[in-house]
């Protein structure tokens, strides 16, 4: 006779734990607040939860899961850590996967150590040389002419790396942001006699600074309802437009 064991009930410890695990990496990754509160709930419910109460802020992550009268609640502090489109969508993949039953928790916490554990970004100096590619391109865009995009280039990526040396010091965007646009309107402005279409490489020489995924998410947020997070993200941009108005207003003062 083939006697099967009940399965054990889940535990509501663990599933808390693994749809943090989810969530913060979409959170420090730049996925906004409904993104966030939906990866939460998510795998949470697909773990076997049967109630999920999630609280998502700008630094930190909430989750209350019942589990048949159990209740279990976890807190995890979540700094912002910059964008990575590919922690997004694998965060996505595996928690499709878990929902449709292709992969049990231990699968899904192995797919998000994966996803923690691989390097989330390209070397500094690779980041701000392509940085300043992308702003020479910008250039050119403006119809600024061939030496307009290589001043641009080596400018955006002289200021990209004054920021990236700047925030791994734990400066703060009020700092890094101005200290960056002087650095890259200064170095473009002492080249200017090169190009005859200076004001196309002022222009985009800064374009790295401009806060898009912030104003982006603190948009969502706010059509969302989510306000607190969306005045915090769109104070956060805001910050960074000043600091590059800032820091170009003092570099022109110099070369004009």
């Amino acid at each position: 006779m083939d006697v099967r064991l009940p399965h054990p009930p889940p535990d509501p410890a663990r599933i808390a734990k693994l749809a943090l695990d989810a969530a913060v990496l979409v959170h420090q990754s730049g996925g906004d607040t409904a993104r966030t509160t939906a990866t939460l709930d998510r795998a949470a419910r697909a773990l076997g939860a049967g109630r999920v109460d999630a609280i998502v802020s700008s630094l930190s992550l909430g989750v209350t899961v019942s589990v048949d009268g159990r209740q279990e609640t976890a807190l995890r502090r979540a700094p912002h850590m910059g964008v990575n489109f590919r922690v997004l969508s694998g965060v996505s993949r595996a928690v499709n996967a878990l929902e449709a039953g292709r992969v049990g928790a231990n699968g899904f916490a192995t797919l998000l150590d994966d996803l923690e554990s691989y390097p989330h970004y390209y070397p500094a100096w690779l980041v701000a040389v392509f940085v300043g590619f992308a702003c020479g391109a910008f250039a050119a865009l403006f119809h600024g002419d061939l030496m307009a995009v290589a001043v641009t280039s080596v400018g955006a990526a002289l200021g990209m790396r004054v920021r990236q040396l700047l925030a791994q010091r734990h400066f703060k965007p009020f700092v890094f942001a101005p200290a960056a646009a002087f650095v890259a309107t200064l170095v473009v402005g002492l080249l200017k006699s090169l190009t005859g279409t200076p004001e196309a490489a002022l222009a985009a020489s800064v374009l790295f600074l401009i806060p898009g995924v912030p104003l982006i998410n603190g948009a969502a947020d706010l059509l969302s309802g989510s306000y607190l997070n969306a005045l915090v993200r769109l104070t956060m941009g805001a910050v960074f437009v000043v600091g590059l108005a800032l820091g170009m207003s003092v570099a022109l003062r110099i070369v004009a």
